[in-house]
């Protein structure tokens, strides 16, 4: 299980590195098939996937069910709308080819050119998240459990072009003075960037009992979190993706919290569920550098969620009733999904969903996914992301049943 641990680090710290740092995490946590119905789950999981999403619903298994096995889920989604890494090029570019005429008196085309590319890049962004979960599910009927490794993480970065440095180049263009290579060092433009990642280890639990003649479970998933942020704050110029997660940047803390659930099955078809993930509020300060720094608040968040199924068709519901997890300096964002799929013979799945951000703060992305069950055995999932401004995402699963 600590590979996963070690599997998540590079993929959220991949993300980073790529400078696109994504639409806000709609979730905490990911799983293929679920992502492909626009990111519901809460009323409409399988057993092995209801340990992420809500523990409740592992008492729903058939007789014949005796471990669950996801190994891995990965997901990832960016949103560039800017193209924010070519805006970095493109100012390295022209800022070492000032740096190389800097003294020579004939400098002004080339502070022309940088002016025109900070200009360019000035208030550009780009965002990033990502998650890898992991889930060994024991389903029976007086207690089922899971052990449940997950990492999800969230990272931006955005270029700060000050009027200092145009006013200084116009002035450079102009004739008005030469620059030599030490007068570069004035310059205050930053490329700045903040992520984190969460890790966690826990253990699901669930519990079904009869209420007013209606099936009723519950759930809980106690577990370790361990908080990862970075704050990256550079000079324009010297950008580099492989320096953004160094340990220079990072901050870390450890603590405890919980999940529950609860699901009502109020027909042979009809489910209702409801979630409260991490009910213990965390704020995480990143390092303070060159004097700025950012909060990563992990907030109690409920959601609700309804699903209908008949074994051939399932159709989903999930909406957040609280703000989802994120930095301070971002506005807060909540989801609404809707998704279906369609079930042939348990050999194969073809899926769809919609998720939007009811405070539209964030993207809109429609969602798509095939899944191959051959057996009922060994189950592969893919899924696609698509929104507005040049936000896109992929997933995909490995789960096994017997």
């Amino acid at each position: 299980m600590m590979k996963v641990s070690m599997i998540t680090r590079s993929i959220v710290l991949a993300l980073v590195t790529t400078a696109i740092p994504s639409v806000h995490a709609a979730s905490t946590w990911t799983e293929a098939r679920n992502d492909a119905m626009g990111g519901t789950g809460v009323a409409s999981s399988g057993y092995a996937a209801a340990a992420l999403v809500n523990p409740a619903l592992m008492t729903r298994h058939d007789a014949s069910d005796e471990i669950g096995i996801i190994l891995p889920s990965i997901g990832a989604q960016v949103s560039d709308p800017d193209n924010l890494q070519d805006g970095f090029d493109r100012v390295k570019d022209s800022w070492d080819r000032l740096s190389d005429s800097a003294g020579s008196g004939n400098s002004a085309a080339q502070a022309a050119e940088l002016k025109k590319a900070l200009q360019g890049v000035s208030g550009n962004s780009g965002r990033a998240s990502a998650g890898v979960s992991a889930v060994i599910a024991i389903p029976n009927d007086t207690l089922p459990f899971a052990l449940v490794v997950k990492g999800w993480g969230q990272a931006k970065a955005r270029a700060v072009v000050t009027d200092h440095d145009l006013a200084w180049l116009d002035a450079a263009q102009s004739g008005i003075f030469s620059p030599s290579r030490d007068d570069l060092s004035q310059l205050t433009s930053r490329a700045e960037g903040v992520a984190a990642l969460v890790s966690e280890y826990g253990l699901a639990m669930a519990h079904q009992f009869t209420l007013a003649g209606v099936p009723v479970s519950a759930g809980v998933t106690p577990k370790l979190q361990r908080v990862d942020t970075w704050n990256y704050n550079v000079s324009i110029n010297n950008y580099s993706t492989s320096d953004f997660h160094s340990g220079e940047w990072k901050r870390s803390e450890t603590g405890g919290n919980v999940d529950i659930g609860f699901a009502a099955q109020l027909t042979p078809e009809w489910t209702l569920g409801l979630t409260g993930q991490n009910l213990v509020s965390r704020n995480v300060e990143t390092r303070e550098i060159n004097g700025l720094k950012d909060t990563f608040q992990i907030r109690p968040q409920a959601t609700a969620g309804t699903s209908w199924s008949n074994g051939f068709i399932t159709l989903a519901t999930d909406i957040d009733l609280t703000p989802a997890s994120g930095f301070a300096s971002d506005e807060k964002a909540q989801y609404a999904g809707v998704g279906a799929e369609l079930n042939a013979w348990d050999w194969a799945q073809l899926r769809a969903g919609y998720r939007a951000d009811i405070r539209n703060s964030d993207n809109n992305v429609f969602t798509a996914g095939i899944g191959i069950s051959p057996f009922n055995v060994v189950h592969f999932d893919l899924t696609g992301m698509a929104g507005t401004d040049r936000s896109y995402g992929a997933a995909a699963q490995l789960t096994f049943t017997f």
